[in-house]
């Protein structure tokens, strides 16, 4: 059986410094991500997101994925489980946030979504639109705070 995975490459005008506190700070994830998150800041920490569908347009029904961190390297690295409530048969997924620097002020990230097997299916096409639209919404606010730290 194959195995899919979603890649997204973003470049976004801010320290991974910054990056990296939006990725795993519980109240900064939610002003670009979840409308509810838990993420203890540790390998083998506990991670739980709420996504409500009123509050974000890409769904149709409220979601709730959830998982256990499996690597934090302080502004370089977040990998997460990544397991949904109450979807039958979703695979165990694993989500990665890569992040490099590349030059003063700005990071190239690159978000792995792995684990998807079989065909391209729609769970994986959810999730891939999904993606696109939460890696605009971090690109945006990392913009943001980047701009309040030089004002």
């Amino acid at each position: 059986m194959s195995t899919l995975e979603i890649k997204k490459i973003i470049e976004i005008d801010a320290s991974p410094e910054i990056i990296f506190k939006a990725l795993s700070d519980p109240e900064e994830i939610t002003q670009w991500f979840p409308d509810q998150s838990i993420l203890e800041p540790k390998v083998g920490g506990k991670m739980k997101f709420t996504f409500f569908a009123k509050d974000v347009k890409p769904l149709d029904r409220d979601f709730f994925p959830q998982g256990e961190i499996v690597e934090f390297i302080l502004n370089k690295k977040l990998s997460y489980t990544w397991i949904p409530d109450g979807i039958q048969g979703f695979p165990r997924t694993l989500v990665s946030w890569n992040l490099e620097q590349i030059g003063q002020n700005k990071t190239r990230v690159t978000m792995i979504h792995s684990g998807f097997t079989g065909e391209p299916h729609e769970l994986y096409k959810e999730h891939s639109h999904g993606w696109d639209y939460f890696t605009n919404r971090l690109i945006e606010y990392c913009k943001k705070k980047h701009s309040s730290f030089n004002i």
